[in-house]
């Protein structure tokens, strides 16, 4: 792990978003200065923190690669293009070596430094400016983002290395091996509640604070990503607990027309939702869309989705998915290619319907009629018609169906298919080695700490 986390962009790179009009810009390497330089004050801070969201939307993570492993390795996507790092995930057949897997590995590992430096040196800066408050939002939105980050490793890769201290050398993070996904979990767990408590105190100790924008992290950020990490726990009652005080809490709102959604930015829609511009562009839009919309067409929708999205009886509006030129297909939820400011759709409150609705099916004592209404909530929004009464099994199915078509192209399919163990008879992989991602080789042959008995099996 020394050689991923050795150096870091923290101060230059968020600098630039603090003190030009929130232009990312890429840092040359001679000026990257360390974290214990740039975190000394509430504008270092401050700074820090923006850089973490910053590295979080890169084209290696949300801003292209971790969404799209995903809706390539479903039946979401198919690779037609010149990339075979890409076309492995399309076939399930997945090489160690593949160079996607190594830039999107060591870019979450990216965000979790940065987070560790917040967590870390935060508490010790000594700045009127940083008052208590600001101080406990700054650590609660680091916990959130470093809790995100290992709870997308564990999903994709199983059990991690838990870095929890800044890395600042070769040195650093020795005797740190890999611990299992349930530790990797745990920790996710961890820091989730450790930020649930930081924005409690900070929303009881200020006066009017409370939710203002989704393009950061939040309480309600934090409710809506525990409902996800129970139901990948199958905790349901957990999992329909925190999704109904997201719901309750009408700070994010189903938006109505459906269209909305996807032509809007930061509406109410979302949860949590990373805000793109020109100069730090989302890349999604450039790989979906044909070259007659300025794009290259890297991959297009697969055939039954495609199918279901057009259907009126099944699709209804989210038709607006699909897109056709000439005789071209093409996925158009990131359309925005001219400006490249797409955004990443992480939490958004039409999940945390389908979470509840699942749940209410699955815990001890089944809620049907809650759990259809949830749904119908979600079909009636989609102007799909409404589902009368079904039995367990065939409601979950449809709840299946109607996360695959409202959360589409967003990166939830593939690990949908996997914990609720459908991939096998939905995508006929008959090896459930491949339901993992590999390690990255290179990086278990750099670090000290790895060995072959950590690759995940089958590669």
């Amino acid at each position: 792990m020394k050689n991923i986390l050795s150096s870091y962009k923290t101060f230059v790179l968020a600098a630039a978003v603090l003190f030009s009009s929130c232009d990312l810009l890429e840092p040359d390497p001679a000026t990257e200065v360390l974290s214990s330089i740039a975190l000394v004050d509430a504008r270092g801070a401050q700074a820090a923190l923006l850089g973490t969201y910053s590295e979080l939307q890169s084209n290696n993570y949300y801003g292209l690669d971790y969404p799209a492993l995903s809706y390539l390795s479903s039946d979401e996507a198919e690779s037609i293009g010149s990339f075979d790092f890409y076309r492995q995930f399309d076939r399930n057949g997945i090489q160690s070596e593949n160079s996607s897997i190594l830039s999107t590995w060591r870019q979450i590992y990216r965000v979790i430094n940065l987070a560790n430096n917040l967590i870390t040196d935060v508490p010790a800066i000594q700045d009127p400016a940083l008052t208590e408050n600001l101080r406990k939002s700054i650590l609660a939105e680091a916990h959130f983002l470093r809790g995100l980050a290992y709870f997308d490793i564990a999903r994709a890769w199983g059990g991690a290395q838990l870095v929890l201290t800044p890395t600042e050398s070769k040195l650093d993070g020795q005797g740190i091996g890999r611990s299992t996904k349930a530790e990797t979990y745990a920790q996710v767990l961890a820091d989730l509640n450790q930020a649930e408590q930081l924005f409690t105190e900070v929303e009881n100790g200020a006066v009017g604070a409370s939710y203002t924008t989704p393009a950061r992290a939040s309480l309600l950020a934090v409710w809506a990503l525990k409902a996800r990490f129970y139901l990948y726990q199958e905790n349901w009652t957990e999992a329909e607990n925190f999704a109904t005080k997201v719901i309750n809490a009408k700070k994010a709102q189903l938006v109505y027309p459906y269209e909305q959604t996807i032509q809007g930015l930061l509406t109410p829609e979302s949860i949590l939702e990373l805000a793109y511009t020109t100069a730090n562009g989302n890349s999604h839009a450039s790989y979906w869309l044909p070259s007659s919309s300025g794009g290259r067409l890297e991959w297009i929708p697969g055939q039954a989705i495609t199918s279901e999205l057009r259907n009126p009886a099944i699709g209804g509006a989210r038709s607006i998915l699909i897109g056709t030129s000439g005789t071209i297909v093409y996925g158009k939820k990131y359309f925005r290619n001219g400006t490249s400011d797409d955004p990443a759709f992480l939490l958004r409150i039409s999940e945390q319907y389908l979470i509840r609705a699942e749940a209410r099916v699955k815990k001890a004592a089944p809620d049907l009629i809650g759990a259809l209404a949830d749904v119908n909530a979600i079909r009636e929004r989609a102007r799909v018609e409404k589902l009368t009464l079904l039995d367990a099994p065939g409601l979950l199915l449809v709840i299946e169906q109607e996360r695959k078509l409202e959360l589409a192209f967003e990166g939830h399919r593939w690990f949908d298919l996997i914990r609720t163990g459908r991939a096998q008879s939905v995508l006929g992989i008959t090896d459930p080695n491949k339901f993992l991602y590999p390690i990255p080789n290179a990086d278990i042959v750099a670090d000290p700490d790895l060995g072959p008995e950590d690759q995940n099996p089958g590669y």
